[in-house]
C-alpha cells in the first residue's frame, strides 16, 4: 500500500533537493530523495542489472557497513572486493586491477568517514561502460570532483540515516550526474528513482514506533533485543541493520521518501553547514590532542581539517588496545565507535556476500585496529578532550 504524495510533502521534497543542490553545486533537478540510502543503492544496482542482462559483478571494498553491500547481492551482482588503503580508509585503487574484469558492471567510490575516496583515479580505472557509483552517506551533500572540479562520478547516493550528518533517522538521496544524458544511462536511473512509490503505512508505523521501541529494547536487556529482532522481521520496527541484512538481502522495498520520515530530513537539512562546523571543531580537538602519541596512527588524507568528518578514525597499536580504550570510553558514556570492526560490520557469513578475508589483509588488519571517535553534535568540546585523555591512558 503507497500513501498519495501530499502539497506538504511536495513544498518539502522540494525544499530538500534545493538544499542538497546548493551545498553540492549542483542542479536541485539532478536530485531524488529515497527511504534509505540503502535503497537507492539498489535501485542503482537493479538498473545495472538490467542494463548488464541479469548478471555481472561490482567492485568495492569489504572496511563498510553490510548494507552498503547488501544492495550488490539482492540486486543479482556479484560484490567483487579491493583492498584498503589504510591513508583514506577507502579503497585503494593500486589493488583495483587485481579484481576489474570483463564482468566488471560498476565500481564503488565510498567516502569512509568522511570525503577521501579517490573518485578521480577511480573513474580512470573504471572499465568504459561501467557505471562509477559514489558512496556518499558519510557526507551528505558533498561530492568527489575532478582536477577540473567537476563530480567525478555518475551516481552519488547520500544518506539522512542513523548516525550520519544530521540526527536523523531514516532517509536518503541519490544525485545523478547530468553528464550521463546521451548515454542508456540518465534515462534507465532516472525513471526508476522518479517512478518510485511513497511510503506506505508500515514504513510510516516504522519510523513513528521505532525511537521508543529501540529504547524499551535498550532498558531490558536480551529480553529487549530479541522482541525488537522480532518485531524488526515482522517490519513493525526499522533497525540500522536488518536482519535479513546479515545475509545480503535488502529489507523493505524502495520507496520516495515521505511523512513524517520526509519531515525530519526537511527540519534538520538547514543545519548541515553548522553541523559539519561543529564536526570540524571536534575533530580540530582529536588532532590536536592526539598528534604525535606513540601508538596512535592517524589516516593522512582524513587529518585534513578542511575535511568534515561524521567520525575520527584512529589506528591503534594492536586490537586489545583497540578494544581496551573502546570498553574505556563506553564506561564513561564517551560513546566510541566499531566502525568497521569487523569487516562487512557487524559481522556477516563471508561466502553470503562473495567475500574470502585473506584476499584484502590491509582492509582486515584495520578492521581488527580501528576506534572511531564521535564528532556529533551532542560532543560537547570538554567530552571530546576527556575522550582525549581516556585514549591516551590506554596507549
Amino acid at each position: 500500500m503507497t500513501t498519495s504524495t501530499t502539497g506538504a510533502d511536495a513544498a518539502q521534497t522540494a525544499a530538500v533537493r534545493r538544499a542538497l543542490a546548493e551545498a553540492s553545486g549542483t542542479d536541485a533537478a539532478d536530485w531524488h530523495l529515497v527511504s534509505k540510502a540503502r535503497h537507492g543503492l539498489l535501485v542503482v544496482f537493479r538498473a545495472v542489472a538490467r542494463h548488464a542482462g541479469g548478471h555481472g559483478e561490482v567492485v568495492t571494498q569489504p572496511f563498510t557497513c553490510a548494507t552498503a553491500v547488501a544492495p550488490i547481492v539482492t540486486a543479482g551482482l556479484r560484490p567483487r572486493y579491493a583492498d584498503l588503503d589504510p591513508d583514506t580508509m577507502a579503497i585503494d585503487p593500486a589493488t583495483v586491477h587485481r579484481v576489474v574484469s570483463g564482468q566488471t558492471r560498476a565500481v564503488v567510490a565510498q567516502h569512509t568517514f568522511g570525503r577521501a575516496a579517490p573518485v578521480a583515479r577511480l573513474r580512470d580505472l573504471a572499465p568504459e561502460g561501467a557505471l562509477l557509483v559514489e558512496d556518499a552517506a558519510h557526507c551528505l551533500g558533498d561530492l568527489g570532483r575532478d582536477r577540473a572540479g567537476a563530480p567525478a562520478a555518475d551516481v552519488s547516493v547520500h544518506s539522512f540515516g542513523v548516525e550520519k550528518m544530521l540526527p536523523t533517522r531514516a532517509g536518503g538521496a541519490v544525485w545523478v550526474n547530468p553528464a550521463l544524458r546521451g548515454t542508456p544511462w540518465h534515462p534507465l536511473l532516472t525513471a526508476a528513482l522518479t517512478a518510485l512509490p511513497t511510503g506506505g503505512r508500515r514504513e510510516t508505523v516504522a519510523h513513528v514506533v521505532g525511537t521508543p521501541a529501540r529504547r524499551v529494547a535498550g532498558r531490558l536487556g536480551g529480553p529487549g533485543a530479541r522482541a525488537l529482532a522480532l518485531a524488526a522481521s515482522a517490519g513493525l520496527v526499522d533497525l540500522a541493520i536488518m536482519p535479513s541484512e546479515r545475509q545480503g538481502r535488502v529489507a523493505g522495498k524502495p520507496a520516495a521518501l515521505s511523512g513524517p520520515a520526509l519531515r525530519d530530513v526537511a527540519r534538520a537539512v538547514p543545519s548541515l553547514g553548522r553541523s559539519a562546523e561543529h564536526r570540524r571543531r571536534i575533530a580540530t580537538l582529536y588532532r590536536v590532542g592526539l598528534a604525535g602519541v606513540p601508538g596512535v596512527v592517524v589516516p593522512r588524507l582524513l587529518d585534513d581539517p578542511g575535511v568534515t568528518l561524521v567520525r575520527y578514525p584512529l589506528l591503534l597499536s594492536s586490537p586489545g588496545r583497540a578494544e581496551a580504550a573502546f570498553a574505556a570510553l563506553q564506561a564513561e558514556g564517551l560513546v566510541p565507535g566499531r566502525w568497521y570492526r569487523p569487516t562487512l560490520f557487524p559481522g556477516v557469513d563471508p561466502a553470503d556476500f562473495a567475500y574470502d578475508p585473506a584476499a584484502s589483509p590491509v582492509a582486515e588488519d584495520v578492521a581488527s585496529r580501528v576506534l572511531n571517535l564521535q564528532t556529533a553534535e551532542f560532543v560537547t568540546p570538554e567530552a571530546a578532550r576527556r575522550t582525549v585523555e581516556v585514549v591516551r591512558a590506554h596507549l
